[in-house]
């Protein structure tokens, strides 16, 4: 039987099952694990945006960056065209695309870390709830949290028989199924399985005819549609109670996604250039009459050596290649496939949990492997120019022991974590034997071949002590050992497959460098929380948080070292249950001194880490009210000030910048209405979010700032009276907007810069079984 039989045949099995699916709405009272312990989310001194299970059912999230629109303070960064998304918390970001770098937001799946950045955009199926944490996290949870934290919680095994079955079929032939059952298999074990698996066409239409503008002929066998997606995703889970005290739970955990290359497209862009050759601006075309390969003190120069310093088409790339339609959905680029990109990860862990009374003992340990294997056309066009390609290989381990407990006023936790992480990790640019010299790499590739060994070790604990019934002061300290030994070494290769890249058979090395950087680190936290009733806290904190330094790895060499970062936070936060509980506010203003933050730089292909200074401030409010029966609204906003201060941009120019991916402001809200038809609930929801304009590069040049946006969806939802079935018809971006979300610059190599947008206008029907 094919695959799709046989998750057709599964899915006909669970909608045999009966039980009940409750509505949710969004003052759902949540538990979270942000402190390593069971708490009430009001009850956290912690800027937190919790979304449980049924909730991001309600709001159609299917991926975990579809949290971001909706969480005050968050906003995405990222590469290849989305296919790759990182998480940015007010503003703390570190948006390097190599796969030897960890980002300053950590992201953790039922205890585990996940050490690569390729990791963090993931399918969301089967889930308990997911905590995104705000400002450094790094007491309890350490490991590169100087930003902030993003914790999910899987659906975890019941001794009763439950589960469901969802099929979603949408617009650009996407069907997306999951499904889950679990229960118990004897008194003491409990079992769950679940699968997701997504199904999308292409939604571009590449109109590319084997030439680009000057005939030159491309890729062969390229040009094929682009933007599409087939995952299958697996997670199984066995719990073992040990006796009535302990429990010992094992997951295992596979996922394996095939999409075309990245969906990025053109926009035309003019550097403008000093005197001495170095690069100040990059402009828009459209603001340049003059049609100018390069300007420098106010003429065109000849920015490909064709003899000639204007482009051939206005609006077109040094070699004449324009965009079909802009920002619609036609490209005409050579090198594109619709099985180029490949991402697989696995995974297995245990936890261990038993409580000897006055001390409860936790264990933890986590394996994971991720592999990637990347390449797209570096100048989006139909020239057959250089091809990006990667090839990542991560393994990593980590165990965690931690004992904690309460007595009287105090509550406490401390505990022991090692990490070890393996990354061989080869990136480059090669030059189609089938295109024209242009950069002098016919036929050859260049690649740049890395590995990066790590080994953490820490030690951290935090306190809680009752001052009074409604004064608690909260301390916390971690101490890090990190080791990270590094070899790099940047060699050519003969191109024998414009879609494989190379790392036998070397021509000639240019660059290599083998060091080790041993660090020793550490995180704390002060914290006073004041509550003077069940239905408010306020808090006061100061947290130190680190992440460690590591290794620049770019294209045609200049390997290098840079320093670890320290982030001071100052905050002050509220949260408070109003109108008799049909109100909940949440509010938080904080400042942040940041010391050697790591900046990621990216231009002409180029890349690199160095540390600035930087201070960064704002604020965040929350409201989730039930005003009226059957009425849920969610409002958010945020304001974030960030500058990092004197950012090289060329040898004598330093200018304060705005890091990137960060919008100014941020808004967001949702209404959702509940009412009684058809014999179950029907429910009516819109939802909107909107940022400000943003840089997608640190030098914040002109072409580089992206506007602002604003997007908009529906839904309308049906559940029978039993909750058994759902059925739901929506509309994403219902608008049809189609505003920039990341971008990378390359003007001096094409006369172009590479965009991705949001997706266009999605429709669909999802029907639900639960049992």
């Amino acid at each position: 039987m094919s695959l799709s039989g046989r998750l057709v045949a599964i899915l006909g099995a669970v909608l045999l099952g009966t039980n009940a699916w409750a509505q949710s709405t969004v003052l759902e009272e949540i538990t979270v694990t942000a402190q390593k312990r069971e708490q009430l989310v009001n009850d956290v001194g912690i800027a937190i945006t919790t979304f449980s299970g049924d909730q991001m059912d309600a709001l159609g999230f299917e991926t975990s960056t579809d949290l971001i629109a909706y969480t005050p303070g968050v906003s995405l960064a990222g590469d290849i065209g989305g296919q790759r998304a990182i998480f940015n918390i007010r503003g703390v970001v570190q948006n390097d695309y190599a796969d030897l770098a960890e980002a300053p937001v950590a992201v953790y799946v039922d205890g585990g870390y996940l050490a690569s950045t390729q990791a963090q955009t993931f399918g969301l199926y089967d889930i308990e709830r997911i905590e995104i944490l705000k400002g450094p996290q790094g007491t309890l949870f350490g490991r590169n949290a100087t930003g902030g934290l993003v914790n999910t919680i899987t659906a975890k095994p019941t001794e009763e028989v439950e589960g469901y079955a969802e099929l979603t079929v949408a617009r650009f032939e996407q069907y997306r199924l999951e499904a889950a059952i679990g229960g118990g298999l004897s008194d003491s074990v409990q079992g769950r399985f679940s699968f997701m698996t997504n199904q999308q066409g292409e939604i571009y239409n590449n109109v590319y005819t084997g030439v680009d503008f000057q005939g030159t002929a491309g890729t062969p066998g390229g040009g094929q549609d682009t933007y599409n997606d087939d995952t299958l995703a697996l997670r199984g889970q066995l719990n073992f109670d040990i006796g009535d005290r302990g429990s010992l739970l094992l997951i295992a955990n596979w996922a394996d996604t095939t999409k075309s290359e990245g969906p990025y497209q053109v926009t035309a862009t003019t550097e403008v250039r000093r005197a001495n050759g170095e690069t100040i601006d990059v402009i828009l075309s459209s603001d340049d009459p003059l049609n100018c390969d390069i300007i420098q003190a106010g003429a065109c120069i000849d920015g490909n050596n064709d003899g000639s310093p204007t482009r051939p088409v206005v609006g077109g790339d040094f070699w004449g290649n324009t965009d079909p339609d802009g920002r619609g959905r036609r490209v005409n680029k050579d090198f594109a496939f619709d099985d180029q990109n490949r991402i697989k990860s696995r995974g297995i862990s245990a936890e261990l949990n038993y409580d000897f009374g006055d001390v409860t003992f936790t264990s933890i340990s986590d394996f994971k492997n991720f592999t990637r294997v990347i390449g797209l056309d570096s100048d989006q066009t139909a020239r057959a120019a250089l091809i990006f390609q990667s090839d990542g290989d991560t393994d990593q381990f980590s165990q965690e022991f931690r004992i904690s407990g309460s007595a009287d006023r105090l509550t406490w936790v401390a505990g022991l974590y090692y990490l070890k992480i393996d990354i061989n990790f080869t990136q480059g640019l090669a030059e189609s034997a089938a295109g024209v010299d242009d950069f002098g790499l016919l036929g050859v590739e260049a690649n740049t071949i890395t590995e990066l060994n790590t080994d953490s070790y820490s030690v951290f604990g935090q306190v809680d002590y009752a001052l009074t019934d409604t004064l608690t002061l909260v301390g916390g300290l971690r101490a890090t050992q990190e080791n990270k030994d590094f070899d790099g070494i940047v060699s050519f290769f003969p191109n024998n497959n414009d879609r494989r890249i190379e790392t036998d058979g070397v021509l000639f090395s240019i660059d290599q460098l083998t060091a080790d950087n041993d660090e020793t680190l550490w995180s704390g936290k002060a914290q006073l929380e004041y509550s003077p009733d069940d239905d408010s806290l306020y808090y006061f904190g100061i947290n130190r948080g680190v992440k460690a330094g590591s290794f620049n790895a770019p294209l045609f060499g200049g390997f290098a070292p840079y320093d670890e970062e320290v982030l001071w936070s100052y905050e002050v936060g509220g949260k408070m249950t109003l109108a008799d509980g049909r109100a909940q506010l949440n509010a938080s203003v904080y400042y942040y001194d940041y010391n050697d933050y790591q900046s990621f730089s990216f231009r002409n292909n180029s890349s690199a880490v160095t540390n600035e200074d930087a201070t960064y401030k704002g604020f965040e409010v929350e409201l989730f009210a039930n005003p009226s029966e059957g009425l849920d609204v969610q409002l958010g906003v945020s304001y974030t000030d960030a500058k990092v201060n004197g950012l090289q941009i060329a040898s004598d120019i330093f200018v304060d910048t705005t890091p990137p991916f960060t919008p100014e402001w941020q808004v967001s809200g949702l209404a959702r209405y509940n009412w009684e038809a058809f014999g179950g609930n029907l429910a009516a929801q819109v939802n909107g979010s909107w940022k400000s304009e943003f840089f997608f590069s640190a030098s914040n040049f002109a072409a580089h700032e992206f506007d602002s946006a604003f997007i908009t969806d529906a839904r309308l939802s049906w559940a029978d009276s039993e909750n058994v079935w759902n059925v739901v018809a929506f509309v994403d971006n219902f608008t049809d907007e189609r505003n920039s979300v990341i971008g990378f610059d390359v003007s001096a190599f094409y006369g172009t810069s590479q965009e991705s947008y949001t997706k266009p206008r999605t429709y669909g029907v999802l029907v639900r079984r639960n049992f």
